[in-house]
């Protein structure tokens, strides 16, 4: 059974008493059991809050709730109230309260048709600290609102706990569900993602249009799994590491956990923080539509502040916020250009963020939690920063990629970022206790809530542009070996991958004998590459390249593409065109405007012919560079100027070839099924075709941390990387 505890466990002894009896009773069976599982209504309050929900494929659905009462403190019983003694309230109605509960969930249910009849719903009251003698000394088991609805101490050991969920089964059976409809029932009841109705398709749209495939994977209800319900819900009473590859949401379910705090808790100060400023609009209607979803109401925006990184004096920032209220006049871009001279966001925010921590001593605590989206592109002392704005128990959450960090190349491990107390103990500590025969617990907070979680089930990019996009992004198929990269089976599983054959040992690598791997099907669950999709036959070749000789060729063949695409049905804003960046980007992007007006096709360069926080025009198809393209993503992506992918600017004294990579790999996999890569003719297209000459297979030199620049590996932070390595920022 499945076990999601989405609260911390308060002082409240008989939730947590019967939790734990409920693992041990149902630990082996198929189900899945919530611990707080909230029910908004819509005018803006928590509705319902089940202590636990319990659903089992065989028994239902169960609503229990706990009561830490002694024997002592119930007066009297009368109907459903219950007059209690020395108690916080004067009046309890666990058994209404339970019902009600679970007609609350019964709704849930049964307002969508796949779960429609699907389960049989009871519901129960448990006092750990009642026995039956006591119970029946008093009378209390006579009263008709009682009868069979009260568990007391006796019932809780595992097998009479179980017994008591079969006998209830009986008077309200459930029926067999087939293994589509209980994961349907799971899923409903997890979580599901707001989606807008899916397009029309006109009659007459042939087979092998790509509307169809759109309009497919719009009809398609979007649920969260069960690691993605835990990251979206779940509310960890300290700090948490979320690393997730590109597509597997994690922006959205940041979205989700900030909207749900906001709703049980409005008086929190809550902060969304990310880097990328074109998200701004994107990430404020996801809250909200978040909130709505559960509420009906818009979020109080001064109690839940969404936040840029920097901010600018027109629009909120958390580091410009933070600088003003210790009294310190924020620095602008200008200022940084003044100082230290021209150089890359990432370094100049890296900047002001260092001489913010090392000016002010004194910081005031803010808010009650931070999360951070795009946590890959943020330096160590904006974390400190973050973490010194909070309240206790400190709750900074925060999510990443390492992949996708086109400003920096960093990721922020805690023990880097934070550093060390006097003691030796990591100021924040992600890992688990060690116990005194030398054993290391999981790393959980008490109740079971983990302190980090690995996403590598990829939801936005198919299997085959996420693995191209990953061989380019590490140099799988350089001719000089890879430059960056995890370098054992173990962390190449946690990006969702399998090891066919081969290894990463130093005798693997100075022989030059080949890795394989592959991406198994579990964790490539997109639609297009199920085999049941509905509408194959319209997908075609979700990767397209297409080398130039000259720029103005291929300039000209993306702007007729791109005409072609609209022609077919697609809406101008189902297409970005963007690439790593490149001299003459500017010029570039004019020119292929002007080569997309003279086919007919109105376009916008973001944030040129747009705000800086808008990144869509409605009617437009959107030009971007690759830093205002991160964190968005359309249907069918053209990136361009590809021959700069192993190009660093020469203007930027500190760009690497490895960031060249990274913001290819931002680039592929801005889409949602095509990407159509264009450029020069350069090696870079060598591997690109290996990729599609391979796949789903990939087979490459071996290597370790000895033959690469940057390593992956999650939890690598040695002192020897730092020498080897001899970069200025570490994984």
């Amino acid at each position: 059974m499945e076990f999601h505890p989405y609260e911390p466990f308060d002082q409240n002894k008989a939730q947590k008493t019967v939790w734990e009896k409920l693992k041990s009773a149902f630990k082996d069976e198929e189900g899945v059991a919530f611990y707080r599982y909230p029910i908004f209504n819509r005018n803006g309050n928590l509705h319902r809050e089940p202590d636990i929900l319990l659903v089992h494929r065989e028994y239902g659905l169960w609503v229990i709730e706990c009561k830490g009462c002694y024997i002592n403190n119930i007066a009297s019983i009368q109907g459903h109230e219950w007059k209690m003694n020395d108690w916080h309230s004067e009046v309890e109605i666990p058994v209404a309260q339970a019902e009600d509960q679970m007609f609350a969930i019964k709704n849930r249910l049964t307002e969508r048709r796949e779960t429609r009849g699907l389960v049989s719903f009871n519901f129960r009251v448990v006092l750990p600290f009642v026995k039956y003698e006591e119970w029946q000394s008093r009378g209390l088991d006579n009263f008709p609102s009682t009868q069979g609805v009260v568990l007391l101490a006796e019932d809780l050991t595992p097998k009479t706990f179980r017994e008591k969920i079969i006998e209830g089964d009986k008077q309200n059976p459930q029926t067999m569900m087939t293994d589509e409809q209980w994961e349907m029932v799971k899923a409903v009841l997890g979580g599901t993602l707001p989606s807008k109705p899916p397009r029309p398709v006109p009659t007459g749209t042939p087979s092998n249009n790509p509307i169809r495939v759109i309009q497919a994977i719009e009809s398609k209800l979007k649920v969260l799994d069960e690691q993605q319900q835990k990251v979206a819900f779940e509310i960890p009473d300290g700090p948490q590491r979320i690393r997730g590859l590109a597509g597997t949401g994690k922006t959205v379910l940041f979205a989700k956990r900030i909207a749900k705090m906001h709703a049980r808790n409005p008086d929190m100060k809550l902060a969304f923080v990310f880097f990328t400023q074109a998200l701004y609009d994107e990430i404020t209607e996801r809250i909200a539509l978040e909130y709505r979803g559960m509420t009906g109401e818009e979020p109080n925006w001064i109690n839940l502040k969404i936040l840029h990184a920097w901010g600018a004096r027109d629009r909120e920032g958390f580091y410009r916020s933070l600088a003003l209220k210790c009294g310190v006049r924020p620095k602008s871009v200008n200022d940084v250009r003044n100082e230290i001279g021209a150089t890359s966001p990432a370094k100049s925010f890296e900047y002001i963020c260092d001489r913010l921590e090392q000016d002010v001593k004194n910081i005031p605590v803010i808010y009650d939690a931070v999360l951070i989206d795009e946590g890959q592109d943020l330096p160590p002392s904006f974390y400190r920063l973050v973490r010194s704005t909070l309240s206790d128990p400190r709750r900074l959450y925060w999510a990443y990629d390492e992949a996708q960090g086109i400003g920096s190349l960093i990721v922020p491990q805690p023990v880097t970022i934070f550093g060390k107390n006097p003691d030796g103990t990591p100021v924040v500590d992600l890992g688990g206790n060690k116990l005194p025969n030398g054993d290391i617990t999981p790393p959980v907070y008490e109740g079971g809530i983990r302190k980090g979680h690995n996403m590598n089930r990829c939801y936005r990019t198919p299997r085959q542009l996420l693995m191209t996009a990953h061989a380019i992004n590490m140099g799988l198929f350089r001719q000089e070996r890879a430059l960056q990269g995890v370098t054992n089976k173990e962390e190449w599983e946690k990006l969702g991958y399998q090891v066919l054959d081969g290894d990463f040992t130093d005798a693997s690598v100075k022989a030059g004998k080949k890795v394989t791997i592959t991406r198994p099907n579990k964790n490539s669950p997109h639609p297009i590459d199920q085999e049941n999709f509905e509408a194959k036959d319209a997908v075609g070749s979700p990767l397209v390249i297409q080398p130039f000789t000259s720029e103005h060729s291929e300039q000209q063949w993306i702007a007729q593409q791109v005409a072609n695409d609209l022609k077919l049905g697609l809406d101008p804003c189902d297409i970005i065109i963007t690439g790593p960046s490149g001299d003459n980007e500017n010029n570039y992007f004019q020119s292929l405007q002007e080569a997309l007006r003279k086919h007919g096709v109105k376009s916008c360069i973001a944030g040129v012919d747009t705000a800086r926080d808008i990144f869509r025009m409605d009617g437009y198809v959107t030009i971007s560079n690759i830093f205002r393209a991160k964190g968005n993503e359309a249907w069918k992506v053209y990136v361009c100027r590809f021959d700069n992918a192993t190009k660093p600017l020469s203007w930027k004294q500190d760009e690497r070839e490895i960031h060249k990579r990274n913001e290819a790999f931002v680039a592929l996999t801005r889409a949602r099924v095509w990407c159509v890569v264009t450029g020069l003719d350069s090696p870079i297209f060598d591997e690109l075709q290996k990729a599609l000459e391979q796949y789903p297979n990939f087979a490459f030199t071996a290597f370790n941390k000895k033959t690469i620049e940057r390593n992956n590996d999650e939890n690598d932070d040695t002192e020897e990387m730092k020498t080897q390595t001899q970069l200025p920022l570490l994984v």
